[in-house]
C-alpha cells in the first residue's frame, strides 16, 4: 500500500481550484472525519513543528471546533500565540486540509485539547496539485542515506512522496537521527523503472505521522542543486 505523507499544500491558485467555502459542507466534511477518528497533522510555526491530533467535537452553534493531542506531542505548548495552524489529513481515499488560528482549552478531554474557529475553507484534494506522487510499493522507491561514522553503509529509506522539489521518507531514528535544517550529501536514490542517481538534500520537515493504526516517522527534504537530469528522471518516474 501507499503511505500519504502530512506536507501540507503550499497556498496557490491551483490549490484555491478546490476550496470548499459552504458552511454546510465544510461541517458536514468535518463531522465524517470526527466520526472515523481519523487522525490529523497539525502544523504549527510555518509548518516547521506538529503534533498529532483527532477533532474531538464540531459545534455548528458555537462554530467551533476541538482537537485533542497527546502529552508527548506537546503541541498544547506551542499553540499560544500560534498566528495559524494547518491540519491535513485523509479521508475516504483523499487528502484534506484547512487552516485556522487555534485557541487554549476545548473543555472535553483535559489539559490537551485545544479549540479553532470552523475554517472558512477546506480543500479536499483528489489528487495531487503538483508534478508529485505518493509511491506505491509496486514502485517502491528507496533513498540511501549515509551514516555519518560508517564509512561506505547507507540507511535504506522507503521513499513516501517525491516531486521535483524534494520528498519525503520514511525513517528509522535507530541509526539515522536527521536534524533540522541540516544539509545530507550523498544520498542514493533508486527510482525503480528509471534509474538512479546521488542527491544531496536539506532536511525541512521532521516528526511523527500515522502508517494505518501505528504511529511512525518521516523526515521531509528538499533537493539540493538539483541537475535538469535529475529533474527529468523524476519527471518520468512522477508521470510514470
Amino acid at each position: 500500500m501507499g503511505f500519504p505523507t502530512p506536507f501540507p499544500e503550499p497556498d496557490s491558485p491551483e490549490l484555491q481550484r478546490f476550496a470548499v467555502r459552504s458552511p454546510s459542507e465544510i461541517v458536514s466534511r468535518l463531522r465524517a472525519l470526527q466520526e472515523a477518528a481519523f487522525p490529523l497533522n497539525a502544523f504549527v510555526d510555518a509548518g516547521a513543528s506538529f503534533g498529532v491530533v483527532t477533532l474531538q467535537d464540531v459545534d455548528e452553534i458555537a462554530r467551533k471546533l476541538v482537537f485533542a493531542g497527546t502529552a508527548s506531542d506537546g503541541l498544547h505548548d506551542r499553540l499560544p500565540g500560534a498566528p495559524m495552524a494547518t491540519f491535513v489529513g485523509y479521508h475516504t481515499g483523499g487528502k484534506l486540509q484547512f487552516a485556522v488560528r487555534p485557541v487554549r482549552g476545548g473543555g472535553v478531554a483535559g489539559d490537551q485539547t485545544f479549540a479553532t474557529p470552523i475554517p472558512e475553507r477546506l480543500f479536499p484534494l483528489q489528487r495531487r496539485t503538483a508534478a508529485r506522487m505518493r509511491v506505491e510499493s509496486a514502485r517502491e522507491a528507496v533513498c540511501r542515506i549515509p551514516i555519518p561514522g560508517g564509512a561506505g553503509h547507507w540507511e535504506a529509506l522507503r521513499v513516501l512522496d517525491i516531486g521535483t522539489g524534494g520528498l519525503a521518507m520514511l525513517t528509522y531514528p535507530e541509526r539515522f537521527k536527521p536534524v533540522l535544517g541540516s544539509e545530507i550529501d550523498g544520498c542514493r536514490l533508486d527510482l525503480p523503472g528509471v534509474g538512479g542517481a546521488i542527491v544531496s538534500v536539506r532536511v525541512r520537515h521532521l516528526g511523527p505521522m500515522m502508517v494505518g493504526e501505528e504511529r511512525a516517522r518521516f523526515c521531509g527534504c528538499e533537493f539540493l542543486r538539483i541537475t535538469p537530469a535529475l529533474g527529468a528522471m523524476i519527471e518520468r518516474f512522477v508521470v510514470g
